[in-house]
C-alpha cells in the first residue's frame, strides 16, 4: 500500500457505519449521503457452493511471497509463483507489459498478471478482483500486500473448482498489479493505471474489488489509530474491523459487503465517499482503486487501514508471523463470498 498519511480524514467527516453481525449502526451521518441499500446475499452462493477458505493454504501463500519485490530484478520469482499457482488450478494467466503510463518509458514500466474465468453469460459483464504484488523496498510485504496476493490465489482455487461444474453468471478477472508502491520518480499506481487505460481490460466491467493489506489486526484498546483531529465518536479503538471504501454512487458494491456479514468474520466499517469530495482529499486516491474511480468504473477498496493499525507498515518487520490468522482468514472468506455474490448476479 502506498503512503497514506491521513487517508481517513476526509471520509471520517462524511460517514462511518460499523456493521456488527449484520446490523448497521450509524455513528456519523452526513446529509450529503443517501441510505446505503444492502444487497441480499444469494443463499446458493454460500450454501450450495463449497467456497471455504483453506487457512493453511492462505498462510502458505503469504510465506511464499513474503520477500522484497520492489525492483525489476526482484519481481520474477513472485510473478513465476503467481503464474504457477494459477496454472495449477487450470487457469491460463497472461501478462500485460506496459511502458510507464505517464512518461512512456519502457525501462520504468512494469508487468501486470491477469487471469480470467469465463462466466455463463458474456453479456452479464465482468467482476474484477485485484491487488498489487509489489512491495516497498526493504520490506518483505507480508501484509502489504502478500495478504491480498494470497487471497486472490485462494479465490482462484475456489472459483475455478466451483465453476468447473456450474459456471458463475459473470466473468471473473483476477488482476495482480505491478508498481502500486511509490517509484523512484515519485509516481505510483502505475500497474492499475496502465490496466485501466487499455479498453479491452475494462470492457463491460460491472465492478472491481481492490484489496490492499487485509491480514493484520490488533486487539488491545487504543491500538487502532486515527489521524489527529478526526471528528469521530464511538468508533473502535481496537483494530479488528475491515474497512470498505467506495464512492457513494456505487453503493451496490458496498452493500454487497453489508449484506453478507457473518458472526465469525471481522466487523465491516463502510465508508461511502461523495465524488465531489475527492478533489479536496487526494489521500483517498492512494491505492489501485483510484484509476478505476477516475474512469468511473464501480470499485471498492478493502483494507485493514495500514499504518493506522499495523506498526510494521513499510518496514522489514512486515513478516508473516505478524499477521492475525483468524482475522486474515475471516477477511478472505468475506471477500470471496462477496465476489461470489457479485458473480452470481445477472445484472
Amino acid at each position: 500500500m502506498g503512503k497514506r498519511s491521513g487517508v481517513f480524514i476526509a471520509i471520517a467527516a462524511i460517514t462511518m457505519t460499523i456493521l456488527i453481525w449484520g446490523n448497521p449502526i450509524t455513528r456519523i451521518r452526513s446529509v450529503l449521503l443517501p441510505e446505503i441499500p444492502a444487497i441480499t446475499p444469494s443463499i446458493q452462493t454460500y450454501s450450495n457452493l463449497n467456497l471455504i477458505i483453506d487457512q493453511t493454504q492462505l498462510l502458505n501463500h503469504v510465506s511464499n511471497v513474503s520477500q522484497t519485490r520492489a525492483t525489476p530484478d526482484q519481481k520474477p520469482p513472485i510473478r513465476n509463483y503467481i503464474t504457477q499457482v494459477l496454472t495449477s488450478y487450470g487457469l491460463s494467466p497472461f501478462t500485460q507489459r506496459y511502458n510507464h503510463p505517464q512518461t512512456g518509458s519502457l525501462a520504468a514500466g512494469g508487468i501486470n498478471i491477469i487471469s480470467e474465468l469465463a462466466g455463463s453469460d458474456s453479456a452479464a459483464g465482468v467482476i474484477i478482483l485485484g491487488a498489487h504484488y509489489d512491495s516497498q523496498m526493504g520490506s518483505p510485504g507480508a501484509d502489504d500486500n502478500g495478504s491480498a496476493i494470497a487471497t486472490l490465489l485462494e479465490a482462484a482455487r475456489l472459483f475455478s473448482e466451483a465453476s468447473s461444474s456450474s459456471p458463475f453468471t459473470k466473468t471473473l478477472k483476477l488482476v495482480f498489479f505491478d508498481q502500486e508502491e511509490q517509484q523512484p520518480d515519485g509516481s505510483g499506481l502505475l500497474g492499475s493505471l496502465a490496466f485501466t487505460q487499455l479498453e479491452s481490460n475494462i470492457a463491460n466491467v460491472q465492478g472491481a474489488v481492490i484489496l490492499d493489506m487485509i491480514g493484520y489486526a490488533c486487539h488491545v484498546p487504543g491500538c487502532q489509530q486515527y489521524p489527529e483531529g478526526l471528528p469521530l465518536q464511538n468508533v473502535p479503538n481496537t483494530g479488528d474491523f475491515l474497512a470498505v471504501l467506495g464512492l457513494s454512487t456505487h453503493t451496490e458494491l458496498i452493500g454487497a459487503f453489508l449484506g453478507s456479514a457473518q458472526t465469525n468474520w471481522p466487523l465491516v466499517l463502510s465508508l461511502p465517499i461523495p465524488q465531489a469530495t475527492l478533489r479536496f482529499f487526494p489521500n483517498l486516491l492512494r491505492s489501485d482503486h483510484a484509476p478505476f474511480w477516475e474512469r468511473d468504473i464501480p470499485a471498492i477498496f478493502v483494507t485493514d487501514t495500514a499504518n493506522f493499525r499495523n506498526p510494521n507498515y513499510h518496514t522489514a518487520s512486515d513478516t508473516p508471523e505478524t499477521l492475525d490468522p483468524s482475522f486474515f482468514t475471516g477477511s478472505a472468506q468475506h471477500i470471496v463470498n462477496v465476489v461470489a455474490t457479485l458473480l452470481s448476479q445477472s445484472s
